[in-house]
């Protein structure tokens, strides 16, 4: 019978047998994976137990979390910390000895530091985001109907490592936004696309607040929204984006900038960070390609029925004025009824 702390017992997932049983896959996993490299931050157990290794020793994210939690209250693992990266905490199984993973963090926690600062992010923020506007460009390049706005001026030197773009406006006609959209794009029948990028390593979970705000965005701007980001669970696809109306595209890589080959090369290694999707490239992956040029043209019209009728519940939502649970039983979704509100830390951030 597996062991579970009284904490992870009294929290809703453990209603399920299934999730305990992931949980239970996960909690050997991370021991394993940490018996073999020493320590590990959990965003590398994520990323080695959510998507590598076969599929049914796969976890969700969420429960790794938990997973993590409960081996904490079990006492059958250590938090370590390291100057590069202050408080945030580095897991190592408690047989292991301070001084061997001292020696270990020496080698990772710079290194994750060097990727994880808000400096570097505004860097692969803009990655994703060159990626979205090379599609867009091809695309409006075969048919100009797909005017789009939002620029990057690729043929001028960087600044700061980064290349200037010109931002879409805050407004569409008379319809204005206080925010401001990654791009907008034209010549749909059934109105405007305003595109937010996200290039995060963590998954996007129904309750995150990116999609708040792109729903308020688009909803000001009377304009259909999409998500672009690296990993978005399933329950946020079938629970709240499909039936709310929200166009997502997974890219399933997290890009770097081109010219940063070598930290990609780095932060991959499988002994070392093991963020393996990490892709240091100006280039568009096919899939990402082929999901501007051939699959959002024919699912525009469709999704924008839903958006359209459920507008004001998601706006209601977005505004804080109802939870989750209420949405979702608003815009008939497949949890309708069933959705828990998740408590703090449920998640990985």
């Amino acid at each position: 019978m597996p062991d579970f702390s009284p904490k992870l017992l009294a929290h809703p997932e453990a209603k399920s047998p299934r999730a305990l049983e992931r949980i239970v896959i996960a909690k050997r996993r991370i021991q394993s994976i940490l018996d073999r490299d020493t320590a590990a931050h959990q965003k590398t157990l994520e990323q080695k137990i959510a998507e590598q290794g076969p599929k049914p020793m796969r976890v969700d994210p969420h429960l790794i979390g938990l997973a993590i939690m409960d081996l904490l209250e079990l006492k059958r693992l250590a938090v370590h910390n390291h100057s590069a990266t202050k408080t945030t905490p580095w897991y190592a199984n408690p047989g292991t000895s301070a001084a061997t993973v001292a020696k270990r963090l020496t080698l990772l926690a710079p290194l994750y530091a060097s990727v994880s600062g808000s400096g570097f992010g505004n860097l692969t923020g803009d990655a994703l985001e060159l990626i979205v506007y090379k599609c867009l460009d091809l695309v409006y390049e075969a048919n100009p109907r797909y005017a789009f706005q939002g620029h990057f001026r690729l043929n001028e030197p960087k600044v700061g490592g980064r290349y200037r773009k010109t931002q879409p406006p805050k407004n569409i006609g008379r319809h204005s936004t206080s925010k401001e959209a990654d791009f907008l794009q034209f010549g749909h029948s059934a109105g405007p696309l305003c595109i937010e990028c996200k290039n995060y390593r963590e998954w996007t979970y129904p309750h995150h607040k990116i999609i708040k705000e792109l729903i308020i965005k688009a909803t000001e701007l009377h304009a259909i929204p999409i998500l672009v980001a690296r990993r978005i669970h399933y329950s946020t696809i079938t629970n709240f984006l499909e039936p709310a109306g929200i166009i997502a595209h997974e890219s399933y890589f997290q890009y770097f900038p081109a010219d940063q080959a070598g930290l990609a090369t780095k932060v991959k290694d499988k002994r070392s960070l093991g963020f393996t999707d990490v892709t240091a490239s100006e280039d568009p992956q096919p899939r990402t390609l082929t999901f501007f040029n051939n699959n959002l043209p024919k699912i525009v019209d469709r999704m924008s029925v839903k958006w359209k009728e459920n507008q004001d519940a998601l706006l209601t939502y977005a505004l804080d004025e109802i939870n989750l649970a209420h949405l979702y039983t608003a815009i008939k979704s497949p949890a309708g009824g069933k959705w828990l509100e998740p408590d703090d830390g449920d998640t990985p951030e």
